[in-house]
């Protein structure tokens, strides 16, 4: 009897799968050109919270918190 329980156990955790949620792949920046994330603090995108830049268009820089509420943009620095 302990067998077969055991036996199930492994079955059940051997087929339980762990689904992790879409990451979001950032864009990649062209030559003389930056990205920006603008992050808000709910789906109404109506309060800035933070900030991200990177690419060729000088340093980059973070600032705020990042949230799962943004847009993005490209910017041509040439």
């Amino acid at each position: 009897m302990r067998n077969a329980v055991l036996a199930t156990l492994l079955t059940v955790a051997g087929t339980t799968a762990v689904v992790a949620s879409p990451a979001m792949a950032l864009p990649f920046p062209n030559d003389n050109e930056s990205i920006t994330f603008i992050y808000y603090s709910d789906a109404s995108k109506t309060v800035e919270v933070g900030m991200y830049s990177y690419g060729n268009c000088g340093e980059g820089f973070e600032y705020g918190v990042r949230t799962r509420y943004n847009t993005w943009y490209r910017t041509s620095c040439r």
